[in-house]
């Protein structure tokens, strides 16, 4: 027998899935948030969506349930202000239970402060510090980061806590403040560490300037008294020498605290002190056989020595003094050349002998610009050479002499001793020589250039480059350019008017201004000297003199001018303006001797 079960409904229907389990099932995302500050806010996502607000640590929800065997991924959609929050557990898939264990963890957001060293010395370091803080030691050119980030809106600044041996690294980019990004620009440039040498300047004359050396280099030109600082530093540990390079033109300034070894602070004490150099001025006496001696005061005024003159020769027609200003020489018409020491005081003292032999009736002398050799113009056609020496006393080369033009009355040396120049008065000519190792002159080819109508006095401009002849008897003054062989080559034009009878022409040490003495004007014409060596006359083209003048001159520093004139036995004496315009002093005149021939300036030795 065959039995029917039959599960009865309302509707008579058979069931097909047993009430027991559930048509569809979901589950819930939460977790916990941690952190985040009062104030703040966060809000959360789930697979992008269902946003969630939270604004305090709390435990928290998403409202809407994942499906059975769906998946989740919570993320930030909103972060708090001056926070970062991130998030753990936060992702899953197949999901079959409720999920509770996301974490949200919030902390202060926070910029990281990097950048790069160079320069640092092969096993060197340097600590860097932030903030006074956080200590970082760096042993190679490299990156480098503080471990320590600085909280948003916050600041930083980059020092250097200790320097590398013998170097010294400087930050640039190295601060900052209301920091919103990581900071990776700090930049650390280290070098060897140096130090600068100072000092002050006192007693510089108004317009001198002087040129210090450190260590025989390093030229640093100072012209003006006060504080200053050598162009180049010293390395640590290294040494200084100050000393002077170019010394002002009338003064002598000395260096104390100079020098130094070992140096690990900047140098603040070098102390340069200038002052002013005495200067004296000689004049050769003509008619009574004298040297007129004078000091040269601050203002350019000359006062007579104690003896006012000392005795020469027969007849003093020039004088010149060597370029160390230890020493004067003066031509006597009576054949001889008188030698003295110039002393301390500006007096002159006669050497053992008081003279030496000359050729027949010499005119002129000059010492070359090393100090070692003298010439001196004979009228009787000839050039005596002689050595100096280191006592000042004249020895006579070998030959004694060399031969000259008719009736040579002028002889110059250029400034580089390298060539010498004579006015030959009676066949219009300038002698030109060459000037040996040994002092002897050689004529050069061609031996003579032409020099107009009796030329009786030739000089030599400071810079060697041109050379200058006064023609006595027609009242001009002729212009050459010296070549590098030393020869003779006339300007364009090659001569400007002068006065009557001029018989001196000299150019002041800066090579600027020309200055011719007439005799038979009772006048001093001057010039500028142009950059091609052309004379052009100033305004006033002239300026008056005592009574006959015979010969000018200018003194070492530039600043003044004096004439002899052996008309009246007195000297006129002037300041040079900026424009090289001469003005009388006052007195305008001071005595000299008996027709005062020649006269000459010089520094104190």
């Amino acid at each position: 027998m065959t039995i029917l079960l039959t599960a009865c409904g309302g509707d008579g229907d058979s069931a097909a899935v047993p009430p027991s389990i559930p048509a569809s099932t979901s589950y819930t995302i939460s977790g916990t948030v941690t952190g985040l500050a009062p104030g703040g806010s966060v809000t959360l996502l789930n697979n992008a969506a269902d946003p969630t607000k939270l604004s305090a640590n709390s435990g928290f929800r998403f409202s809407t349930p994942v499906a059975s065997g769906g998946s989740y991924a919570v993320t930030l959609g909103t972060q708090p202000n001056d926070q970062t929050c991130t998030v753990s557990n936060g992702m899953g898939s197949g999901v079959s239970a409720n999920v509770s264990n996301v974490q949200i963890t919030c902390s202060a957001t926070t910029y990281t402060i990097s950048g790069t060293v160079s320069g640092l010395a092969s096993g060197g370091s340097v600590t860097l510090l932030n903030n006074a803080a956080d200590a970082t030691m760096l042993s190679a050119n490299s990156g480098f980061r503080f471990a320590t980030p600085v909280a948003s809106g916050g600041s930083y600044a980059v020092t250097v806590g200790t320097q590398p041996n013998g170097q010294t690294c400087t930050v640039s980019n190295g601060t900052g403040s209301g920091v919103s990004v990581n900071m990776s620009n700090v930049q650390v440039t280290c070098s060897a560490t140096t130090y600068t040498i100072n000092g002050t300047v006192t007693g510089l004359a108004s317009g001198g300037s002087v040129t210090l050396l450190n260590n025989a280099v390093d030229p640093t030109t100072l012209s003006a008294n006060g504080s200053f600082s050598v162009a180049t530093p010293v390395a640590a540990g290294g040494s200084y020498a100050v000393t002077v390079g170019t010394q002002p033109i009338g003064q002598t300034c000395t260096v104390s605290n100079g020098s130094g070894s070992g140096v690990t602070v900047n140098v603040v004490n070098v102390a340069v002190a200038c002052v002013s150099r005495a200067r004296y001025a000689y004049v050769a006496n003509f008619g009574d056989n004298t040297v007129s001696q004078y000091s040269i005061g601050s203002g350019g005024a000359l006062t007579a020595l104690s003896p006012a003159t000392v005795a020469t020769g027969a007849n003093p027609n020039a004088v010149t003094v060597d370029p160390t200003g230890h020493f004067a020489y003066v031509a006597n018409n009576g054949n001889t050349v008188s030698q003295y020491r110039i002393g301390t005081d500006g007096a002159l003292t006669a050497l053992s002998p008081a003279t030496v032999a000359a050729g027949t009736s010499p005119n002129s002398v000059s010492v070359d610009p090393t100090g070692h050799f003298a010439y001196v113009a004979n009228t009787g056609n000839t050039v005596s050479q002689y050595s100096i020496g280191s006592d000042g006393a004249l020895t006579a080369l070998s030959p004694a002499t060399v031969v000259a033009g008719v009736a040579p009355v002028s002889v110059s040396v250029d400034p580089t001793g390298h060539y010498a120049y004579v006015a030959n008065f009676n066949d219009n000519t300038v002698s030109q020589y060459r000037i040996g190792t040994d002092g002897a002159l050689t004529a050069l080819s061609p031996a003579t250039a032409a020099a107009g109508v009796n030329p009786v006095s030739v000089t030599v401009d400071p810079t060697g480059h041109y050379a200058y002849v006064v023609n006595a008897n027609n009242g001009k003054v002729l212009q050459y350019s010296i070549g590098t062989d030393g020869t003779l080559t006339a300007l364009s034009p090659a001569s400007v008017v002068a006065g009557a009878f001029p018989q001196s022409v000299t150019v002041d040490p800066t090579g600027h201004y020309a200055y011719v003495a007439n005799n038979g004007t009772w006048t001093v014409s001057q010039y500028s000297i142009g950059t091609g060596g052309a004379l052009t006359a100033l305004s006033p083209a002239t300026v008056t003199t005592g009574h006959s003048p015979m010969s000018v001159t200018v003194d070492p520093t530039g600043r003044y001018a004096y004439v002899a004139n052996t008309g009246d036995g007195t000297v006129s004496q002037y300041s040079i303006g900026t424009s090289g315009a001469l003005t009388a002093l006052s007195p305008a005149m001071v005595a000299a001797g008996t027709y005062p021939n020649s006269i000459i300036t010089t520094f104190a030795p």
